[in-house]
């Protein structure tokens, strides 16, 4: 008779945990959110009404939008993340926000309820950006739509919904959910763009969402930027002079020596921004 001499030991651990691969890792690093951070305002006084543009569109946008001089400012552990502007063609101040540096997924909440905190604004206009090529629909576009999400019933045929799946993980989320969970107004624009962009950094550092062509203009459809700003100005209640729905004008080129640096990082890193 064959006796099996191995008959009574524990089986390989192979053959009980093939994919332990996929497991919860305990020794994996963990990269948690700080205790604390630092948000302070400067310039900022309550209103009625508030726009905030976010990324590299709020970029191109504030740069052909008249918004004068910049009289405020947002620190995020003494790094400036929002730029406060009070334009002379409407009565709600305006936001700049992360365009030299982005914000974490764990600051966004706190950096969003801070503003709204000292604002107080009955209605929150905003104006962010979502990746085209990733944007799931039923649907085939030839030409990917300005959308929106709003916290009231809204219709433009010149903006379409931003349907689920699809998710908004910028710090526009955060000042959406705030306006909504105090039953107050916001209107979210989304404007497209043909590329996908990086994750949100898991530190606060100085740094760029984009690498822009030297005139800053390379991947934006000055069309759609007048569309969006048009729409910006409609949704406010008092929008000022009527000629100042259309005033966006495409900003000029700017000079080499005024362009942007790149960021640090390998050339691998961020090649297929151009």
């Amino acid at each position: 008779m064959d006796v099996d001499p191995l008959a009574d030991t524990v089986p390989p651990r192979h053959a009980i945990e093939s994919d332990d691969e996929d497991e919860y890792n305990p020794l994996e690093t963990l990269h948690g959110k700080p205790k604390s951070f630092d948000i302070k305002l400067a310039g900022f006084s309550p209103s009625n009404e508030l726009i905030v543009a976010t990324g590299s569109v709020a970029e191109i946008w504030a740069r052909g939008a008249d918004l004068g001089e910049q009289i405020g400012s947002v620190f995020v552990h003494e790094l400036e993340v929002g730029l406060l502007f009070q334009p002379r063609w409407i009565a709600a101040p305006v936001v700049i926000s992360e365009v030299s540096t982005r914000l974490p997924l764990w600051a966004i909440r706190q950096y969003a309820t801070t503003i709204l905190d000292s604002v107080q604004p009955e209605r929150l206009i905003l104006l962010d950006e979502y990746p085209a090529p990733a944007y799931i629909s039923s649907s085939r576009l030839v030409k990917a739509p300005i959308r929106y999400l709003s916290t009231d019933n809204y219709f433009s045929p010149e903006a379409q919904p931003f349907a689920p799946p699809n998710l908004v993980q910028s710090a526009s989320a955060a000042f959406v959910a705030h306006q909504a969970e105090r039953s107050r107004h916001a209107r979210l624009f989304l404007f497209p763009t043909s590329f996908v962009g990086s994750p949100a950094p898991r530190d606060l550092v100085p740094s760029h969402r984009l690498v822009l062509h030297e005139d800053g203009l390379g991947v934006w459809d000055d069309i759609l930027l007048t569309t969006a700003h048009k729409l910006l100005c409609q949704s406010l209640m008092n929008p000022g002079p009527i000629q100042a729905v259309s005033s966006w004008t495409t900003p000029p080129p700017k000079k080499p020596s005024a362009a942007r640096a790149r960021p640090v990082g390998s050339e691998a890193e961020y090649s297929m921004y151009i």
